[in-house]
């Protein structure tokens, strides 16, 4: 796993994806795509479950956010704001 983590070339399109939508590089999640190959092996498998949990950990901040009132109160200062300007 630890090599294709590495690889330069995956890293090259890490930071261009991070850098084309913004978002911090650690929260550019490379998989692998099946579409040439069937058979599985474990140390690039992995790939998809770390990403999966990864996702899985940023869904739950988000509702942590939610349910504490946080983006709600943003949501209604942008909201405010907006028709302030209509």
């Amino acid at each position: 796993m630890t090599s294709i983590i590495t690889d330069p070339k995956v890293m090259d399109l890490v930071k261009t994806v991070s850098d084309m939508f913004g978002v911090p590089s650690n929260n550019v999640m490379p998989v692998k795509n099946y579409e040439q190959e069937a058979e599985m092996e474990t140390d690039v498998d992995i790939l998809a479950l770390l990403a999966l949990r990864r996702l899985q950990h940023l869904a739950m901040d988000h509702l942590e956010l939610i349910t504490s009132g946080e983006v709600a109160a943003d949501s209604a200062t942008e909201e405010s704001l907006m028709s302030d300007t209509a």
